[in-house]
């Protein structure tokens, strides 16, 4: 299976020299994981570029241009990856580089864990001593370090507030006709600690050959008007074009998260929005994102810091095996967050994650940081070629492929087709994955004995306590709503009784009528 990857790596990497890797040459670990990730992606160990940096998460401007940004146009210039020229002494201003840049055939650059997370806010003016109220946003020099290494090739500009991004809502690099340096992916692969960076690059390649396989899991707040329902949208439009693809998504649009007894499991994909800090379903210790996972959090502090498992978002998600997220180092502004609604669009288009969020992300020099392999495509393959893909190797996971099928068959109208699909591939499979959509669909047709027949065998055969509660939940609800609650209420105290001692269980009071 290593070889597979490997080919379907080399498969769906850029040209030759469009991705250079940085670390930093002070910190073993960083050295090592960006030999890894080299070897995992064929790509060559003279397109490294190892850097002596700080090897806290902060660095100030200074040590940004004289040990990051002027030291990284040089590796670029002896590889001859980038044509420049020197510009005209007299017109430098301070924080500018020295070079103009001719032409690139770089397009991605990869920051490994140890290089800084954040470049520090410079100004100590008379109107920040007198207070926040003075402070203006537009003057904030501080910026995520990939965010301010995306402007690395383009002309002088401003260090300032926020650049707009030139692939914002854009579909690809075709599409700009501007200077050498516009459209630099720049991405982080980071997170607490290096065994979870190795996971994130592993994870990635696995979920590239086989696809995203598992459920979606959408978070909103039920907001309907005012300047922050333009998040609730994004995530709504999110959903539906995951639904689009056959993903078994569910949608909340309470205003709080999700509390830590519902029954959230096999995740690929979670988009949610606001909590400052992880909570809900991913602290139960035993919570784990499915291969490749594509998971964010939308809030002002996501990614304060990565080095944490407990704080923030982005780190944490990472922890929890999340292969492709972002956060805000610094009070970003919503609108200058990634646009969910667009990022799912582009990758369910089979567009790498980097680029997907880089056509996203409205502004350059600012808040954001995007951790995971910019090069990793989830959608590279058709579902087609997935289930191809997993019937060769005779993986299990097949089961998520198939769930996908029927839901897209469903969604076209041709639901007896669904309906026998399924049918087939559960006495083929026996996959209880599959079961609990096959007494979906049954119940959708008010086909109630076929449809409790197959609910309670999930139940009584489910593995976790989050399928027990989730289906029994649900078939508890159709039985109470048809006016069955005698059938409901020693249903629930089998669940209860089977799960007993799991905080999970809890969740069952929420089934009611």
């Amino acid at each position: 299976m290593a070889l597979d990857l490997a080919c379907a790596a080399a498969a769906t990497n850029p040209p030759n020299n469009a991705v250079v890797i940085v670390a930093n040459a002070a910190m073993p670990q960083s050295r090592e994981l960006a030999r890894y990730y080299a070897d995992a992606r064929g790509i060559p160990a003279v397109d490294i570029c190892l850097l002596a940096l700080p090897e806290d998460e902060s660095m100030s401007r200074k040590d940004y241009e004289e040990r990051l940004r002027d030291p990284l146009l040089e590796f670029l210039r002896k590889r001859k990856l980038v044509d420049q020229v020197r510009r005209n002494p007299d017109s430098i201003q301070r924080n500018e580089t020295a070079w103009t840049t001719l032409s690139s055939s770089v397009q991605y650059l990869v920051l490994i864990h140890g290089v800084p997370l954040r470049i520090q806010d410079t100004r100590w003016t008379l109107t920040r001593v007198i207070g926040d109220q003075l402070k203006r946003i537009n003057e904030k020099n501080a910026a995520a370090v990939d965010s301010e290494l995306a402007m690395l090739l383009a002309g002088p500009y401003a260090i300032g507030g926020q650049i707009a991004n030139p692939l914002f809502n854009r579909h690809g690099r075709d599409e700009l006709k501007s200077a050498p340096g516009a459209g630099l992916i720049v991405a982080r692969l980071d997170g607490p600690g290096a065994g979870h960076v190795r996971q994130m690059i592993d994870e990635s390649l696995k979920a590239e050959k086989y696809g995203l396989l598992g459920r979606a899991y959408f978070d909103g707040r039920g907001i309907s008007e005012g300047p922050y329902y333009v998040g609730d949208y994004w995530i709504r439009e999110a959903y539906e074009r995951f639904k689009r693809e056959g993903f078994e998504c569910t949608l909340d649009g309470a205003p709080a998260t999700w509390g830590r007894s519902y029954p959230m499991e096999d995740v690929a994909v979670y988009i949610g929005w606001y909590q400052a800090s992880v909570d809900g379903p991913f602290l139960r210790p035993d919570f784990r994102f499915r291969p490749g996972a594509v998971a964010c959090h939308i809030h002002s502090g996501s990614a304060v810091s990565l080095r944490t498992t407990t704080d923030y978002w982005t780190g944490p998600l990472v922890a929890r095996g999340a292969a492709a997220t972002w956060g805000a180092v610094s009070e970003p502004f919503l609108s200058f967050m990634p646009h969910v609604d667009i990022f799912a669009a582009r990758l369910c288009s089979a567009r790498p994650f980097g680029d997907s969020v880089y056509m996203s992300l409205p502004a350059l020099s600012w808040q954001v940081t995007v951790v995971g392999d910019p090069l990793f495509n989830p959608f590279r393959h058709t579902l087609e070629e997935q289930i191809r893909h997993l019937e060769q190797d005779g993986l299990p996971d097949v089961e998520w492929a198939y769930l996908r099928e029927v839901n897209k068959m469903v969604r076209e109208g041709r639901f007896n087709t669904a309906l026998n699909y399924c049918r087939e591939k559960v006495n083929a499979t026996g996959s209880l994955v599959l079961r609990e959509r096959l007494a979906d669909l049954y119940a959708r047709n008010d086909l109630y004995d076929d449809a409790g027949w197959q609910y309670e065998q999930v139940i009584e055969e489910a593995r976790t306590v989050e399928t027990a509660v989730r289906v029994g939940a649900r078939w508890m609800l159709i039985l109470r709503l048809l006016g069955d609650k005698e059938r409901a209420d020693k249903l629930e105290a089998i669940i209860r009784e089977k799960w007993k001692g799991s905080e999970v269980v809890s969740w069952l009071a929420t089934a009611q009528p």
